[in-house]
């Protein structure tokens, strides 16, 4: 699992630690928010976390994340993918801790979580079910693209009465249509351009853009090691469309430690309105956002390359000799699926 960096939350993998914090801040508020009764006098307890957890672990809960704030656990959040063929999953929330309820740390959740199933899980439709007296999430779902779809009457009982659930979903050309959510939404684009990070389904488009570009065909650029990249790599892989073609690309890798910029390539035909210089400036955005402090890149020596990243700040770096070796000799097999 990745972590996914917001503006004032991370979302990161469960850990056991999280399930004592979740009996601390509980309070009988949230189960009724959730479906449960709000006079029942029963606590969970530590086994019922652990079965969760559990759960979590074996993969039952579908792409599960603990959400961080402030440095410290306040809830969780899931994907569930419902049916792979039909690209359909559903979303489920719960934050904790009630002192961050009602402060917009759900919505900004939620939309981490809408971009990561449509940009990166390639998924078409994302739906929920809340209790229909649940007000406060109802506002958070709108805030974050989702639509009204019905109202199932009457879905459960609890407390002596009867209540509905409200339907919800949204789907990926919903999300699409939204303001762009990237760190650099304040920014205007060039006419007829958008930025997204890259799918699958790109590929055949992303491969023929950089085989113009001159570029080698390598094994850590084919299908395979993208995917591979863009599940397990936290950094930024974006493309720029216009008009439903990609004309532009730029990849930022981070391992934690240090940020790499590469394959940044824009079409010929669409040079000089800037575009190279917007997908630098989002990279490094993103790569912002989970921390990286520094990032580097290689480049030729001369020519306009060099020129242009030296416009943006970058500069050689005196002492350093670059170094490689060969893991897989020639004409060996590849098994590189690292981007």
């Amino acid at each position: 699992m990745t972590r996914i960096q917001g503006d004032r939350v991370l979302l990161r993998p469960l850990c056991e630690s999280d399930l004592e914090e979740s009996l601390r801040v509980w309070t009988p508020e949230l189960r009724h928010m959730y479906g449960g009764s709000l006079v029942d006098e029963r606590r969970p307890t530590i086994d019922d976390r652990r079965r969760w957890f559990e759960r979590v672990q074996r993969g039952e809960e579908g792409h599960c994340y603990a959400i961080e704030a402030d440095g410290r656990y306040i809830g969780y959040v899931n994907i569930k993918i419902k049916d792979e063929a039909n690209q359909r999953a559903s979303l489920g929330i719960g934050i904790d801790n009630p002192s961050y309820w009602g402060r917009g740390y759900g919505t900004e959740v939620v939309r981490l979580m809408l971009r990561h199933a449509f940009e990166t899980l390639d998924l078409h439709r994302v739906s929920l079910r809340v209790a229909a007296y649940n007000t406060r999430a109802i506002r958070c779902y709108e805030k974050a693209g989702f639509r009204h779809e019905g109202v199932e009457r009457d879905s459960f009982f609890v407390d002596g009465k009867w209540h509905d659930d409200v339907l919800m979903a949204v789907l990926r050309e919903e999300w699409e249509a939204q303001p762009n959510p990237s760190p650099l939404k304040g920014e205007a684009l060039p006419d007829g351009l958008s930025l997204r990070s890259y799918r699958d389904a790109d590929y055949e488009q992303v491969a023929a853009l950089w085989a113009a570009m001159g570029w080698v065909d390598r094994p850590r650029d084919r299908r395979e090691a993208l995917a591979y990249k863009v599940t397990h790599d936290a950094g930024p892989f974006l493309v720029a469309e216009s008009e439903g073609r990609i004309i532009g690309t730029a990849m930022g890798t981070w391992d934690g430690r240090w940020a790499w910029i590469n394959r940044v390539a824009v079409e010929p035909a669409h040079r000089r309105r800037g575009i190279g210089r917007r997908l630098m400036r989002e990279v490094e955005a993103r790569l912002a956002a989970v921390r990286a402090q520094r990032a580097g890149l290689l480049t030729g020596a001369d020519g306009d390359a060099r020129m242009f990243y030296e416009g943006l700040g970058y500069c050689v770096r005196e002492g350093i000799l670059f170094m490689s070796k060969e893991l897989v000799g020639k004409g060996t097999a590849s098994t590189d699926t690292h981007g």
